[in-house]
């Protein structure tokens, strides 16, 4: 019977927690915020920023990318070209393609990705075809080993 009244008891009562822990975090997390908040508002100074009656600023716009990949297609084959994801079937379409983009905007930044099979003299050919098109901005593209 003893037995019986003693497990009565723990059931009734349920088991005790330990807040500590989630005393001391809470504690933590309330002085990190309070710190962070103290430096974002010392960082940020009331400043009276000027309005100009006749603004001469330039709105600048980012020069437009075009990628030029050169995919190989076999030893004895040409090399394949796209300008994202459309395919082109020769060199002379791509300098069209390139002609139309350099006079619609001649700061496109042209990026050119060769693999690497590709011998250097084809990727030669293209840079010449991009430069002859007034494109200056030329990125070629490397794997680092």
């Amino acid at each position: 019977m003893a037995i019986l009244s003693h497990l009565h008891r723990h059931e009734r009562g349920g088991g005790l927690i330990n807040l500590t822990p989630m005393i001391d975090v809470t504690f933590l997390l309330l002085t990190f915020f309070m710190l962070a908040t103290h430096f974002a508002s010392v960082e940020r100074t009331e400043v009276e920023l000027p309005r100009p009656d006749h603004n001469q600023a330039v709105d600048r716009r980012f020069p437009e990318k075009v990628t030029i990949n050169m995919v190989f297609e076999g030893e004895d084959r040409p090399p394949a070209f796209a300008i994202g994801p459309g395919r082109l079937d020769s060199l002379a379409t791509l300098a069209a393609r390139l002609n139309e983009v350099g006079r619609t905007n001649p700061d496109t930044q042209v990026i050119l990705r060769a693999d690497r099979r590709l011998p250097y003299g084809l990727v030669r050919q293209v840079m010449e075809v991009i430069t002859a098109q007034n494109l200056t901005k030329l990125q070629v593209v490397t794997e680092m080993p």
